[in-house]
């Protein structure tokens, strides 16, 4: 029994330690590989002579990656000159290759758009919603900005033009060999459904102290009297009476 709760108590110790994927400016972006939503392999450190990486995630049908796509396509052209590589990723498991290829036709999308069909990037990247961009250092492959392109869009509603430009500030930043000056900032977008990071997100908001201690106890006290001691009677089964 102490052997069983000691493996639970462990798993729930390696759920917490996993579940906090989300990428934070700063940290590493290890290296990966998807095709794109035309068969063509893209590898993230193959980039290593870019002086900076752009990658927005995009979701088919969000009407706000939508509309910042014009953007998105004036930056890759004022950046092209500068060694700057623009990349979309999708990891939305309704949208399959098939229906990604229909969507960059209708919206003449022409970034590539890697297809992560095992959620394992999205994971790793901490993925929530459409639209948020992650601007990479191939000096270092550290994430030196996480947010939107600027804040002309938002839920239900857009400016004209934008007040903050986030995306083309990081950029000048990186550049120009200096920290974003802001290095995140929240991305409205439609939500990326992630279940095995969810999954792992809600074993690690198991408490011990209010769960698994007290049902360590009560292993125990099951142990010595051959009977569940009914100190629990709205989590467990109604105890068994005492062995004679």
């Amino acid at each position: 029994m102490r052997k069983a709760i000691a493996v639970l108590c462990g798993c729930l110790a390696a759920s917490a330690a996993t579940a906090s994927l989300a990428l934070e400016p700063g940290q590493r972006v290890e290296n990966f590989r998807l095709l794109d939503h035309l068969g063509a392999s893209h590898e993230l450190y193959y980039l290593s002579d870019a002086k900076a990486v752009v990658l927005m995630v995009q979701g088919n049908g969000c009407p706000i990656v939508r509309n910042a796509l014009p953007t998105l396509k004036a930056l890759r052209e004022r950046y092209a000159a500068r060694g700057v590589e623009f990349l979309l990723i999708n990891a939305s498991l309704q949208d399959d290759r098939d229906a990604v290829v229909k969507e960059a036709a209708e919206f003449s999308i022409d970034f590539p758009i890697l297809k992560d069909e095992t959620q394992l990037i999205g994971e790793s990247l901490g993925i929530e919603r459409t639209a948020d961009v992650f601007v990479i250092d191939p000096k270092t492959w550290k994430l030196a900005y996480r947010g939107p392109i600027d804040d002309r869009l938002s839920y239900g509603a857009q400016k004209p033009t934008a007040t903050h430009n986030y995306l083309a500030d990081a950029l000048n930043d990186v550049l120009d060999g200096k920290p974003a000056r802001l290095a995140k900032a929240d991305a409205p977008g439609c939500l990326v459904d992630l279940p095995e990071l969810e999954q792992r997100a809600a074993h690690a908001r198991i408490s011990y102290a209010e769960t698994i201690a007290p049902l360590a106890t009560l292993s125990l006290r099951c142990a010595r009297t051959w009977a569940c001691v009914p100190s629990m009677p709205d989590r467990l089964p109604t105890p068994l009476p005492p062995r004679r």
